[in-house]
């Protein structure tokens, strides 16, 4: 049988993505302030998945310092698509934005400042839905990410691993309204870097 490297945390710490001078700081200014972040792996995956499935429209729940919106709106801006990105703390957004403007992106990514349990839920035409914001509120978000998709969207949800997300885990795997998938990774520089993500298409 092959052997695997004799040290895999530190083997994959190497192959992790080059981060971009814009990526260090966003992630040290987070990091001084507790605030958690996504890290290069998952901010590469979230960006490839974009490109991958040539979505125009994508939607965050979840913004932030804006550390993930930079890996979707960079997708966006090539795709010349748009990135919807929602936060309910007002001072996240102006930083979010202010963030997004020295990068270039400002004209694909529109920051909002809402309770994502709260969005009109019209005709769903986002191509992917990032979730991200507090676990507790996962399993109230599940029919808003569902709405908001389009039949064939892909919803990513981050932090699955954690003990507040188990009913929304066990609906998506159960709930028979998405084909999902939950995998247990290490991903370097990621709060935590021992993380569960879900990948779940509506069908």
């Amino acid at each position: 049988m092959p052997r695997v490297v004799a040290d895999p945390e530190a083997y994959f710490r190497i192959l992790a993505p080059e981060r971009m001078e814009a990526e260090l700081d966003l992630a040290l200014q987070a990091h001084e302030r507790g605030v958690p972040v996504i890290g290069p792996v998952m901010g590469r995956l979230l960006e490839l998945l974009c490109r991958v499935m040539g979505a125009g429209r994508v939607l965050e729940l979840g913004t932030a310092v804006g550390y993930s919106t930079l890996f979707l709106g960079r997708a966006m801006r090539d795709a010349r698509g748009l990135l919807l990105s929602v936060d309910m703390h007002e001072a996240h957004c102006r930083e979010a934005r202010g963030n997004l403007e020295r990068e270039g992106l400002g004209d694909s990514c529109l920051v909002v400042c809402a309770d994502a349990r709260t969005l009109p839920l019209g005709k769903g035409n986002f191509d992917l839905v990032f979730l991200d914001v507090d676990q507790r509120y996962y399993l109230e978000l599940e029919p808003v990410c569902h709405a908001l998709l389009r039949p064939g969207g892909l919803l990513v949800a981050d932090n699955t691993s954690f003990v507040d997300a188990h009913a929304f885990n066990v609906l998506l795997r159960d709930g028979g309204r998405f084909d999902a998938v939950n995998l247990f990774a290490f991903l370097p520089n990621h709060a935590p870097e021992q993380d569960g993500i879900c990948l779940a298409r509506k069908k």
